[in-house]
C-alpha cells in the first residue's frame, strides 16, 4: 500500500509540475500582420545539441526518481521552463541549450541543492542531471498505466449545513 501512495504522490507531483509549466506563457508570438510567425532562432550550439549531445527536446517531459532515499520529480517543458520537487523543496527556472544543456533554478525557501545543474545524458527513458552542489539525479520517465482500480470508497458525508 505504501508503494501505491508513494507512486501516486510522485505522479501527482509530476502532474502538478506539468500543469504549472503549461500555465507559463510561451515565448512564441502570434501571427505577424504578414502571416509569418516570429520565434527566436536557435544558436549554433543549440541546433547541434552542444558538445554534450543532449538537446532540450531530449530532456523535455516529466522525470521521476530517488536520490539519497528521497523522491525527486523534474519537469522540463519544450520551451525550457523547469520545475524540480525534492524533499519538500520546489524550485523553478529554465533549461538552456549551449555547449551542454544547463538547468538554472531558484527555490523560494532558499535551498541551493538544485540551483545549477547540467544534463549529462537523456536517452528517452533515463535522464541524468549533475548539480553544482555535488548531487546527481538519475531519473526515469514515469510509466503511464492508468488510474488505480482498487481505491477505497469515500464514506457518506452528513448533509450540510449541520442541523441544530
Amino acid at each position: 500500500m505504501r508503494t501505491w501512495v508513494r507512486k501516486g504522490a510522485a505522479v501527482a507531483a509530476a502532474v502538478v509540475s506539468a500543469v504549472a509549466l503549461s500555465a507559463c506563457g510561451s515565448q512564441e508570438k502570434g501571427p505577424e500582420p504578414d502571416g509569418k510567425r516570429d520565434s527566436a532562432a536557435p544558436s549554433a550550439g543549440a541546433s547541434q545539441g552542444g558538445a554534450g549531445g543532449v538537446t532540450l527536446a531530449d530532456a523535455a517531459g516529466a522525470w521521476l526518481g530517488t536520490t539519497d532515499g528521497k523522491p525527486v520529480t523534474l519537469t522540463i517543458s519544450t520551451g525550457g521552463q523547469t520545475v524540480v520537487i525534492s524533499d519538500a523543496h520546489v524550485c523553478q527556472g529554465v533549461a538552456k541549450e549551449g555547449e551542454t544543456l544547463t538547468l538554472t533554478l531558484s527555490c523560494k525557501d532558499g535551498n541551493t541543492d538544485r540551483e545549477s545543474g547540467t544534463v549529462g545524458s537523456a536517452d528517452g527513458g533515463r535522464l541524468v542531471v549533475t548539480w553544482a552542489s555535488g548531487l546527481t539525479d538519475t531519473l526515469s520517465k514515469p510509466a503511464v498505466t492508468g488510474l488505480p482500480t482498487n481505491m477505497p470508497s469515500i464514506p457518506s458525508l452528513p448533509s450540510l449545513p449541520p442541523q441544530p
